[in-house]
C-alpha cells in the first residue's frame, strides 16, 4: 500500500490542488500515515536510477509493521471512526483532506517533486491480447500479437475470418441461451 500511495501522486492534480480519483487520494492518506508514525517505518529517499534519471527509493521496515505501523493505522481509523460516530464532519475534513491529503512539502518529503518523477517514471499499462490457435492438416500452430491496439484488432479479424459470420454465431449463441433466460 506504501507503494500505490506513492504512485498516487500521478492523480493529484496542482492546478485544482485537488485528487482526481477518491482511491488515490486514500492511498495516499495512509502512506501519510505511516510516514507520519515515524521510527524509521517507511521511508522515501531521493536516488538516481540504473538509467541515471531521478528515482525513488521507498523502504518499509518489515519489523516494525506490527508494531509501530500497526499502532499508526489504528489510531487513524479510532480517531476517524469517532469524527464518524460524533457527526463532526468540520473535524474529520480538517484531518483527511487540510492534514493528510495535502501535498505539502518539508525537509523529510518532498511530494511535489517526488510528483514529477513519479510521472516521468509511468510505465504504460500491459496490453493483453490472445493468442489464436490454427488448424494446418494435423498441425497446430500458436500465432501471437504484439501487445498493442493493433495487435488486439489483428487478433479478432483473424479469429472470426470472413467464412464464419459472426453475427450468425452471436445469434445462434442467443438463440439457443434464450430457454434459460425467461
Amino acid at each position: 500500500m506504501t507503494r500505490a500511495g506513492l504512485l498516487a501522486l500521478e492523480f493529484f492534480s496542482p492546478e485544482t490542488n485537488s485528487w482526481r480519483q477518491a482511491h488515490m487520494q486514500a492511498r495516499y492518506v495512509i502512506l501519510q500515515v505511516l510516514l507520519r508514525a515515524g521510527d524509521g517505518l517507511v521511508t522515501i529517499t531521493e536516488c538516481t536510477g540504473a538509467d541515471g534519471k531521478p528515482d525513488l527509493l521507498l523502504t518499509l521496515d518489515k519489523s516494525k509493521i506490527h508494531t509501530v505501523g500497526k499502532k499508526a493505522i489504528s489510531d487513524f481509523l479510532l480517531k476517524l471512526q469517532v469524527f464518524k460516530a460524533l457527526a463532526d464532519y468540520p473535524s474529520a475534513k480538517q484531518m483527511y483532506q487540510d492534514e493528510l491529503s495535502s501535498m505539502t512539502d518539508n525537509e523529510e518529503v518532498k511530494f511535489t517533486s517526488w510528483r514529477q518523477i513519479v510521472l516521468d517514471r509511468k510505465i504504460t499499462r500491459k496490453m493483453i491480447v490472445q493468442c489464436n490457435t490454427f488448424l494446418n492438416g494435423e498441425e497446430v500452430t500458436l500465432k501471437e500479437y504484439e501487445p498493442s491496439a493493433a495487435g488486439l484488432v489483428q487478433s479478432v479479424t483473424e479469429r472470426f475470418t470472413e467464412d464464419v459470420s459472426l453475427d450468425k454465431l452471436m445469434t445462434d449463441l442467443i438463440e439457443s441461451d434464450k430457454q434459460h433466460w425467461p
